[in-house]
């Protein structure tokens, strides 16, 4: 059970993180109000925290490398954007600040996460 809240809550995080994304540019499919400023952090991290519970140390390793690699990518990705409006390649229909927010969001979180994959190296200790 532990595993699919975690991955509703990691789904909402990531999409939060897209709208956010889209949304300087006018193509989210959702509104960017203040509940998607919340639920992309906190619904990828208690999304990670609900995937690792429970889980061995195997497991734990593809969680935190599929889910750190999905956020630096985010995170990369409103990088490029907030480059491409900043040089006058890509037009925003609003102000930018949900690209800094997603990009550093995105770098941290996923960093961290991407981390924690070595967490599944090595032998059980014994008990």
């Amino acid at each position: 059970m532990t595993k699919l809240i975690g991955a509703v809550f990691l789904v909402l995080g990531l999409v939060a993180g897209v709208v956010l994304l889209l949304a300087p540019f006018g193509k989210a499919p959702l509104e960017a109000g203040p509940l998607m400023w919340f639920t992309f952090p906190l619904g990828c991290v208690i999304g990670h925290v609900f995937l690792m519970v429970g889980a061995d140390r195997e497991q734990m390793a593809v969680s935190s490398m599929i889910v750190g690699s999905a956020l630096l990518l985010l995170g990369l990705v409103a990088t490029v954007a907030q480059f491409l409006v900043s040089g006058g390649v890509l037009a925003s229909a609003g102000d930018t600040l949900s690209l800094w927010y997603v990009a550093s969001g995105g770098f941290v979180l996923g960093g961290v996460a991407y981390a924690l994959r070595g967490t599944g190296r090595g032998q059980n200790p014994p008990a």
